[in-house]
C-alpha cells in the first residue's frame, strides 16, 4: 500500500512548481556546454566526479517529487456538522494553562513549527485530531506535557 501524503491546495501548487523547477535544472545541466561526459586520462577530474554527483543528486530528488506528486492527497474541508472536530487543515486555538496559542494541523510535508503549522503526525497534532471544542488534551512531548483546552476550531478555504 501508497503512502498517502497530505498537502492543502497551496502546498500541492508549491510542491509542484518545485518539481518544474528541478526538471528545468535538470534540462539546463544536460544541455550545459560545459558537461563533463567523458574523462581522458586514466585519472578521473574532480569536475566530472562533482557533475555526476549533482546529476545523482538531482535525479533522486525528481523521482521522489513525482513519487509524492503521484500519492498525494489534498485536504479537504470537513462538512460543516463536523467543522467543530479538529482534522488535518483545521486551525486549532488552545488555551496551554493561561497561554492562548494557535496552531494549523497539516501534513508532514508542510509542517513549519515556525509559522504555526504543525504536522498530523507530530505528538500535538496527534493528540489533537478528533478533539472538539472544550477538550481537555495533554500532549506528551518535552515541550508541552501539561494540559491544555481546545478554544476554537476554524476551517478556512484555501
Amino acid at each position: 500500500m501508497e503512502q498517502k501524503y497530505i498537502l492543502t491546495k497551496e502546498g500541492f501548487k508549491r510542491f509542484q512548481s518545485e518539481y518544474e523547477r528541478l526538471l528545468e535544472l535538470r534540462k539546463f545541466k544536460v544541455q550545459g556546454e560545459d558537461t563533463p561526459l567523458t574523462w581522458h586520462s586514466e585519472e578521473v577530474e574532480p569536475e566530472y566526479l562533482a557533475y555526476w554527483e549533482d546529476m545523482e543528486l538531482l535525479e533522486k530528488k525528481i523521482a521522489e517529487h513525482e513519487h509524492i506528486l503521484r500519492n498525494v492527497e489534498e485536504i479537504t474541508m470537513p462538512r460543516k456538522s463536523e467543522r467543530h472536530i479538529v482534522a488535518v487543515g483545521a486551525t486549532v486555538t488552545i488555551d496551554f494553562g493561561g497561554e492562548i496559542d494557535e496552531f494549523t494541523i497539516v501534513g508532514t510535508l508542510e509542517a513549519d513549527p515556525v509559522q504555526k503549522k504543525i504536522s498530523d503526525e507530530s505528538p500535538i497534532g496527534q493528540c489533537l485530531i478528533g478533539a472538539k471544542v472544550g477538550d481537555q488534551v495533554r500532549p506528551s512531548t518535552s515541550m508541552a506535557n501539561r494540559c491544555c483546552k481546545i478554544l476554537k476550531v476554524r476551517y478556512e478555504v484555501r
